[in-house]
C-alpha cells in the first residue's frame, strides 16, 4: 500500500509529550490509540518501574519489542512508544515499515522539569543509569539522539508548547504531506 499511513508513531524521551499529543491526535483524527508503556504495564500486570526492578532492562526492552509487534499491525492508530524504543534497530525498522514516525524533543532542562512535576514518573519512569537525575537525562539524551533522527521522519520541539499546539502541528505536517 505505498502511500498510505496506517499508523503515526510518536518517539522521543521521557516527558516530551508522547502520550498526551498521541491522545489528542488520535481523538482528532478519529484513530485508535495506543502507549507502548501502558499496553506492557496492563500486559504483564505490572509497573513499568516493577519489571525493571525484578527482571531488569534487557527484559524490558524484550517486552517492548514484543508489544510493539502486536500492536504494529493495527491499523490507523497512533503510538506513544517508550524513550527507548529506538534502541533496538528492528524495533526502527518495524515502525517504518507500518506507519510514519515524528520525534518529539525538549531540551534537557524541560525534561527534568516535567519529570520532577509528573506523580506517574515513579512507576512509569524508573532510573536508566546510577547517575543523578540531571545526568542522567543529559547524557542518555545524547546517547540516544542519533537513533531518535534516524528513526523519524519529521521532528518537533515540545518545550513550552502545549499538547494541543503539537497537535495541530503534526496535522499540518500530515496535510502538507497529503497523508489522510
Amino acid at each position: 500500500m505505498p502511500g498510505k499511513l496506517t499508523n503515526i508513531y510518536l518517539i522521543g524521551y521521557r516527558c516530551t509529550g508522547k502520550t498526551s499529543v498521541g491522545r489528542k491526535l488520535a481523538e482528532q483524527r478519529g484513530l485508535g490509540f495506543y502507549d507502548t508503556d501502558e499496553l506492557i504495564a496492563s500486559g504483564e500486570q505490572k509497573s513499568i518501574a516493577r519489571i525493571v526492578a525484578y527482571q531488569g532492562w534487557p527484559y524490558f526492552r524484550d517486552l517492548e519489542k514484543k508489544y510493539l509487534r502486536q500492536v504494529s499491525v493495527k491499523q490507523d492508530t497512533v503510538i506513544a512508544t517508550g524513550g527507548g524504543i529506538v534502541l533496538q534497530p528492528d524495533n526502527i525498522a518495524c515502525m517504518q515499515n507500518s506507519g510514519r514516525i515524528i520525534w518529539l524533543r525538549a531540551r534537557a532542562r524541560t525534561i527534568m522539569d516535567r519529570l520532577l512535576q509528573d506523580p506517574a514518573t515513579a512507576a512509569s519512569r524508573p532510573a536508566l543509569t546510577r547517575q543523578a537525575l540531571a545526568e542522567e537525562v543529559l547524557t542518555t539524551l545524547e546517547e540516544r539522539r542519533e537513533h531518535y533522527r534516524e528513526a523519524a521522519d519529521w521532528s518537533l520541539q515540545t518545550d513550552e508548547v502545549r499538547p494541543d499546539e503539537i497537535v495541530i502541528q503534526i496535522q499540518a505536517i500530515l496535510a502538507k504531506r497529503q497523508i489522510p
